[in-house]
């Protein structure tokens, strides 16, 4: 079971009295670890070859099935009780288009053609996750592709049992006055700005819903999730709010003061939620531009708005990013890294990605600013990390522009230094650029598109600026860059 940080936290007197005011408190257990079962070994039986060629996988390779229907891969699985159980199953689909394939426990296609969506390479692996019921005991759970393509590479199944709700002994506690509306629901918890643990009871007892979970500016935290009638999930987040909401500079509205949360999707469903202040969660700071920072306004997503889809309850994502920074502007501006250092405590971590707005910055100038941040928050016990910036969407044929790959207008190649200075400097690097050129590449001119804003769908054609699809891949390969960087964020993440 994972633990949170023995920290101590302060929380204003503020915070602490608008908390009183709220339907219920409860104290927070982390999420407990599904059971992981590799696709390449029993009792997992792959119909296909087992392979090891595409580095990134789990345990000793992962299943290639066959391209026909049907040719799937299935898990001999167990449960401690009979309910519904969390599905999460890591794969990769280097190919074009998606690889639906049914989701069949004990011979029922609880989740039918679920989508197995592209991940841009066969080495770039991503997690579904679905909620199914399960038996106590033994079970079978099959993935069986319904196309002739097959299925995406399979690296591994995680199964994590979820108590009935008459069983567990925090039950829904129906749902608080602070929320209103049906489609979407909409909460607002008058707090101050701090951190606080999100208890959410997703689904309903009587009918089945579809439902997703953002809080303040358009900051996801789950994705849209099917719960069948008589299923209610109980997740545990931890929520960052800051005031403005948005971008620390206010850019795009200022939003409103307290923590907003609102549960969209098809058919939204709440049985419950609680708001209560976050004890020592472990925090990830955000230091970037536009591509990263929380945009106010659709169609516009940063990467940093999708990353706390990642991460469970314990971790916190504390976006700084803000619109038009170079590395300068945010070391100078008082809203940016002058109001962040001081947050950072001992252990946390510090995502710093600059470069977009770095167009005529010297070499010697960048290093120096980006040094002068490493170097304050290490004093204050925090862990640096240089994120390179993402490409931009610049093709010259085939292959992306010295432009698109952050060569400046002096010349200076930014991703470059980045990478010499974290290794001068021993500090980790994700290397955001060589994977965003990989995904973008292997993509091509035109379907690349779609990472990016195009007129025909957003109304803007903008080729360095994300859509939420694209700010959801980018945010997925920041998570892979932590992975291989053994962060320690790493034991929070979904």
């Amino acid at each position: 079971m994972l633990t949170f940080r023995q920290r101590v936290s302060l929380v204003s007197a503020g915070a602490a009295v608008a908390v009183t005011s709220l339907i219920a408190v409860m104290t927070t257990a982390a999420a407990a670890a599904g059971t992981r079962y590799e696709a390449e070994s029993a009792p997992a039986t792959c119909a296909g070859a087992v392979e090891s060629n595409h580095p990134g996988y789990s345990g000793s390779g992962f299943c290639n099935g066959d391209n026909a229907v049907g040719a799937g891969v299935q898990f001999a699985v167990t449960a401690a009780a009979s309910g519904q159980a969390r599905l999460a199953v890591r794969y990769a689909n280097g190919a074009t288009t998606g690889r639906p394939a049914d989701v069949i426990v004990n011979g029922a296609a609880t989740q039918p053609a679920a989508a197995f969506g592209t991940t841009g390479a066969w080495t770039t692996w991503t997690t579904a996750t679905f909620t199914v019921p399960v038996n106590s005991g033994s079970n079978t759970i099959r993935l069986s592709p319904t196309t002739a393509a097959g299925l995406p590479n399979i690296d591994y199944l995680e199964l994590e049992a979820n108590p009935s709700p008459s069983a567990t002994a925090s039950p829904a506690p129906g749902r608080p006055a602070e929320c209103t509306g049906t489609s979407p629901i909409t909460c607002r918890f008058a707090v101050a700005p701090g951190n606080y643990t999100v208890t959410a009871w997703i689904g309903d007892n009587t009918t089945a819903g579809n439902t997703s979970m953002s809080v303040e500016s358009r900051r996801r935290i789950l994705p849209a999730a099917s719960t069948p009638a008589g299923t209610i999930i109980r997740h545990v987040l931890t929520v960052n709010v800051r005031q403005p909401e948005g971008q620390p500079t206010g850019q795009g509205g200022t939003g409103t003061p307290g923590l907003d949360i609102t549960f969209a999707g098809s058919a939204p469903k709440l049985s419950g939620l609680t708001v209560q202040p976050a004890t020592s969660p472990l925090a990830v700071y955000l230091a970037g531009d536009s591509t990263v920072c929380d945009q106010p306004t659709a169609p516009y997503t940063g990467w940093g708005q999708l990353l706390p889809t990642h991460v469970t309850g314990g971790a916190v994502v504390a976006n700084y990013g803000d619109s038009g920074e170079s590395s300068a502007s945010f070391l100078s501006n008082s809203a940016l890294f002058p109001t962040m250092r001081p947050l950072v405590q001992s252990g946390d971590l510090v995502l710093i990605q600059f470069g977009h707005n770095d167009k005529s910055t010297s070499a010697a100038s960048f290093r120096s600013n980006l040094t002068t941040m490493i170097t304050q928050v290490r004093g204050r016990g925090g862990i640096p990390v240089l994120v390179t910036p993402p490409v931009r969407r610049l093709f010259d044929g085939s292959q992306l522009t010295a432009t698109a790959l952050h060569v400046n207008g002096v010349g200076v190649n930014l991703p470059a230094e980045m990478r010499s200075l974290g290794s001068s400097l021993n500090v980790p690097v994700i290397d955001l650029t060589a994977k965003s050129e990989a995904l973008v590449e292997s993509l091509g001119p035109a379907d690349s598109a779609q990472l990016f804003l195009r007129d025909a769908v957003d109304g803007v054609t903008d080729n360095t600026h994300f859509s939420e699809y694209g700010a959801g891949r980018m945010a997925e390969l920041v998570v892979q860059g932590i992975r291989e960087r053994n962060l320690p964020v790493v034991t929070y993440l979904r």
